[in-house]
């Protein structure tokens, strides 16, 4: 055989091989898309037919999927809108997810979130926050208990009448903000403003240092970076049902949870570093987390003083500053209820130093208008989900490890609980007695409205968080007349949320209802 016929019979080899090789690659790829292809309809069919949770009603392409639930929940912030329909449509549990629930407050509050005696507890999904478990939202069932313990006394009746000096000083600066820009008639951002005194008063409250920020009539950092920050934990849940995405994770845009983190520490190390009380018999919410408590539990340590007191922050000011920007917004969109509490507010005070956190409680109508604001607006239109501990659910097994949500905008406005559920009618609070009673309200189900969750998890600070709207509104109310500035009626509609409200800012004019003093 020639050279060159060797060299040809070389090469012909060499393509026979490679294309063997090309083949078999080609071959394994099939195979791979093949299996890929069998096990998600595999899973699928596994997921709508024969799965634990196929019993729970509820979209199909939601149980075959987490696709559209995290789309719509936590990228798009639109998930919490489609709730309502999701639960009139099929019920007060609903399947959401392969292993995810919706559950009606009307179920939820007892079985999920309620009292437990001598049953395991449904916990917070974990590393929500990538923290040690020590903070007091994701301690497990003792150390929560005893760290509730330790801060109970701090948001009792007796702790109001100690706090209604400090809470006073902050409201007069803030109406006095108000005014100033009033009297230029400068609209007013009522979302930042009223941050911006609930940071203060909680600061100061907290750790005997508020933030400064009506001061110096500047927005601290923490404040800027709320909304990330619960956008970041957003993302932070998306990574828990599809860890991949982590791979894609944008370390400057999602680190903001742990900034926050970070500020909060800093704050709280100041406060360490004074002792317990900060004088003779001068005490905050911290000195409360220090102490050693009579009834023989011990003080929280340093590591959960830590972790805990940047959730009381944004727990004790975003929240009622939320309530407050609702309540200005819907009670300015409705003349008939804004007259009527008007009226109430300047019967009751005749001056600002009548208006106490104890003296406002006396305004009937009042608390009507907040519990209604509370309803339509909850601050935290999604509770934080659990985690099923394997338990029964509307009579239902749960297996251990299921996602459990539920919706207080969902609950509030669903049309089986109240009348009108989509109105803004303070009138369904008011008790047999007062001049404005309405019967029809009489089917609404009272019973079902937990604006601050309910059971051994609830808001610790609920009273604290009912005064402060109380005495800010009483206040707004006496000093001046308000409504909204033109273009604004679609504020609420069109928020996201990502556990709270995502706002835009919400612009009011103030009309100041007495000359000033010479």
């Amino acid at each position: 055989m020639s050279t060159v016929q060797v060299s040809m019979a070389g090469r012909g080899l060499s393509a026979l091989k490679a294309l063997a090789q090309h083949v078999g690659s080609m071959e394994t790829l099939w195979l791979v898309v093949s299996l890929t292809l069998a096990y998600g309809i595999a899973s699928v069919v596994y997921r709508l037919w024969f799965h634990p949770l196929s019993k729970f009603p509820g979209p199909p392409l939601l149980a075959a999927t987490y696709v559209p639930y995290v789309y719509s929940n936590f990228l798009r912030g639109e998930w919490t809108r489609k709730m309502p329909a999701l639960h009139r449509k099929y019920g007060p549990a609903v399947r959401i997810g392969p292993d995810h629930i919706a559950v009606d407050g009307s179920i939820a509050w007892q079985e999920v979130f309620g009292y437990r005696k001598g049953r395991q507890e449904f916990l917070r999904v974990p590393n929500l926050y990538e923290t040690e478990q020590v903070n007091i939202l994701t301690a497990h069932h003792d150390s929560h208990r005893r760290q509730r313990r330790q801060l109970a006394p701090a948001f009792n009746d007796s702790a109001l009448i100690r706090q209604d000096p400090t809470v006073r000083k902050y409201v007069k600066m803030l109406l006095d903000r108000f005014e100033e820009r009033a009297r230029l008639d400068q609209p007013v951002n009522v979302v930042e403003w009223f941050n911006l005194t609930l940071f203060d008063i909680t600061g100061d409250l907290l750790f005997s240092d508020s933030f400064h920020s009506l001061a110096n009539n500047g927005t601290h950092p923490w404040i800027r970076f709320i909304v990330q920050s619960f956008r970041g934990t957003a993302m932070q849940r998306v990574y828990q049902i599809y860890p991949i995405a982590g791979l894609f994770r944008i370390m400057t845009v999602w680190s903001t949870p742990q900034t926050i983190r970070r500020y909060g520490t800093e704050k709280s190390m100041a406060r360490l570093a004074r002792g317990e009380e900060i004088s003779p018999g001068q005490k905050d919410v911290t000195s409360y987390m220090l102490r050693q408590a009579s009834h023989g539990g011990k003080a929280m340590t340093r590591a959960e003083v830590l972790s805990t007191s940047p959730t009381l922050v944004v727990a004790g000011s975003e929240t009622t500053a939320t309530a407050l920007s609702g309540f200005c917004f819907y009670t300015a969109r409705n003349p008939r209820v804004y007259a009527v509490l008007a009226e109430e507010i300047r019967s009751l005070f005749k001056t600002e130093d009548e208006i106490t956190l104890q003296s406002a409680a006396a305004a009937e109508y009042l608390q009507a208008v907040i519990n209604e604001t509370l309803r339509v607006y909850p601050p935290f239109a999604e509770l934080l989900t659990r985690l099923s501990p394997g338990d029964t659910v509307d009579g239902k097994y749960v297996p251990s490890g299921t996602r459990v949500s539920a919706y207080h905008w969902a609950t509030f406005r669903n049309p089986e609980h109240f009348v009108d559920p989509d109105e803004f009618l303070p009138e369904r609070w008011l008790a047999k007695g007062h001049a404005l009673y309405d019967e029809r309200f009489e089917a609404d189900n009272k019973a079902i409205y937990k604006p601050f969750s309910c059971g051994p998890r609830d808001c610790l600070g609920k009273r604290l968080a009912q005064a402060e709207m109380r005495y800010i509104i009483a206040g707004l109310l006496l000093r001046f007349d308000f409504e909204l500035s033109h273009g604004q009626d679609d504020w609420h509609d069109k928020q996201k949320t990502f556990t709270i409200w995502e706002k835009s800012p919400l612009y009011v004019r103030l009309r100041p209802r007495f000359e000033p003093e010479s």
